[in-house]
């Protein structure tokens, strides 16, 4: 792969996301009509700049709550304050005003909070995808270049990042480059893989939905040597990851908010964890794609059967179950003997592992949003040589589970745009590399069947939607749909991470193509 081949492939990537930041972000023009708030997603991140670039330190997670109030986690904060103190300088003081730049949409505004995602984008999402997909010869380079390609215009992460408007790139991101390092040979490199994982931790709360099954391998790499490492390895591991929480939280722990200042630290404490984790607002919210929001549709209705004390246990149970078999399995690879060549496959299965307990999460946890899927989607991206045909479909039945979202941000032109692209680009690579089409949905008839019987389901009920209105007494009649039908395929999906993992062959051998 020449070095041009590899700038204009670049190039042709950060313009695709340049042209999807043309269309209009979450709550442009207060679209979404809220009342005690204006906008959406985009004001938000722009009011945490504008109230962490104002406000002590000891006010950020306290500050006027019910106007988009801080609730992602210490380095989102942060972030934001370097965001705003730029666009301060840069764009002009009206941008990050006090109170006062509240819905504030400034064109060139715009255009800088744009620039903000594509060069966190770039730095972060990008890079990591670009290290860990690298070729070490010509056949790999041209598998390299595909796998990248494929990675980097997966149409979900680009419309809610560069669309909606997001910053998702960042935890993926970082937590990509903790996966990379930790299935390196050498065990300093998970104590570095650590400290990436436990900055995406603080960056988005999502970045949970990992957490088992790292724990689980990295548990593992502890007990890779002989017994008497096992103390040193954890202790080492642990260590870092206090120190690393120490010096991001600590600031929220020593500052007294203004209007508090006879709190203790346990009770400042206690308010900010309850800020990124509002387990008061129920089981899901709006019409996502899991197990809770499908089964509360008539005539079921689970949320009515089952007492709002309960449901919280409830979904702990289910989520346990469902992630206990990707971390097993990540735990016993893990444990392998460290002589024996680990990054490559390892790497593999730790990506089949965290997008199994994301997609667990996501079915079965509690507060699920439906960006939340980009959890499971952003490794399974990273897979497409060891199962194409099901990556693909997966890419597709993601962002086609998130077009209700994408309706309501005035994102339909874009969403077509982006799934025709990565179709185009799956034709492509399906006409010149038949191989890829090697899958587990080959394995029989029934799981043969699972691909044109989904896609008939996707295409039918767009054109459903298109055609016939819903009546007035079921005015949520195809969000409902597409929450049930995203379900069932997203369980499918589960399913196949766990086949992967414990049945998987691993990568396509290297035949000539």
């Amino acid at each position: 792969m020449t070095t041009s081949l590899k700038i204009s492939m670049f190039s042709t990537l950060i313009l695709l996301r340049i042209l999807v930041g043309y269309q209009p972000h979450s709550g442009q023009d207060n679209y979404h009509g809220k009342l005690n708030a204006y906008g959406g997603d985009y004001e938000a991140q722009r009011h945490w700049m504008e109230l962490t670039y104002h406000l002590p330190i000891g006010d950020w997670y306290w500050y006027d709550l019910e106007y988009w109030g801080l609730d992602y986690p210490p380095l989102t904060a942060y972030v934001s304050l370097f965001c705003g103190y730029f666009s301060d300088k840069l764009i002009g003081a009206d941008s990050v005003a006090l109170y006062t730049s509240r819905g504030y949409e400034d064109p060139i505004h715009k255009a800088y909070m744009r620039a903000t995602v594509l060069l966190l984008d770039t730095l972060i999402y990008v890079s990591v995808a670009w290290v860990s997909t690298k070729g070490s010869d010509k056949l790999h380079n041209r598998k390299s270049l595909w796998s990248l390609t494929f990675a980097l215009t997966q149409p979900a992460l680009v419309l809610i990042d560069h669309g909606h408007f997001q910053y998702n790139c960042v935890s993926l991101g970082l937590a990509l480059w903790g996966f990379y390092y930790m299935t390196k040979d050498h065990f300093l490199n998970c104590v570095i893989g650590s400290v990436f994982f436990c900055l995406a931790l603080n960056f988005k709360q999502m970045t949970l939905y990992y957490a088992p099954v790292v724990f689980a391998y990295l548990l593992g790499r502890c007990f890779s040597k002989e017994a008497k490492f096992f103390l040193s390895r954890f202790c080492t591991l642990g260590i870092t990851v206090i120190i690393t929480f120490g010096i991001l939280w600590w600031p929220f722990l020593y500052y007294l908010p203004s209007q508090n200042q006879d709190l203790s630290t346990g009770e400042r404490l206690t308010h900010v964890i309850h800020r990124i984790f509002p387990f008061q607002r129920g089981l899901f919210e709006d019409k996502v794609a899991n197990l809770w929001c499908a089964l509360s549709t008539k005539p079921i209705s689970i949320r009515t059967r089952i007492s709002e004390s309960m449901q919280p246990l409830a979904s702990m149970g289910l989520t346990l179950t469902l992630i206990l078999p990707a971390c097993c399995k990540l735990f016993c690879v893990g444990k392998l003997n460290e002589t024996s060549p680990k990054h490559h496959g390892d790497f593999q299965l730790l990506l089949w592992g965290s997008a199994s307990t994301a997609l667990a999460f996501f079915l079965a946890s509690f507060q699920v949003h439906e960006k939340s899927i980009l959890m499971a989607l952003a490794p399974i991206s990273l897979l497409v040589w060891s199962d194409s045909c099901f990556t693909h479909w997966f890419a597709i039945v993601a962002t086609w589970t998130l077009w209700p979202l994408l309706c309501v941000d005035r994102l339909e032109v874009a969403y077509s745009c982006m799934m025709t692209l990565y179709l185009v680009l799956v034709w492509i690579f399906v006409d010149n590399y038949p191989i890829g089409l090697s899958s587990c949905f080959n394995n029989n008839l029934m799981t043969r069947t699972i691909l044109p019987l989904s896609g008939f389901g996707m295409l039918s009920l767009h054109i459903l939607q298109l055609m016939v209105p819903p009546p007035s007494t079921l005015p949520d009649l195809f969000p409902v749909m597409w929450s049930i039908a995203g379900c069932g395929m997203f369980c499918i999906s589960w399913s196949v991470t766990c086949w992967h993992l414990y049945y998987g062959m691993g990568t396509i051998k290297d035949k000539k193509i």
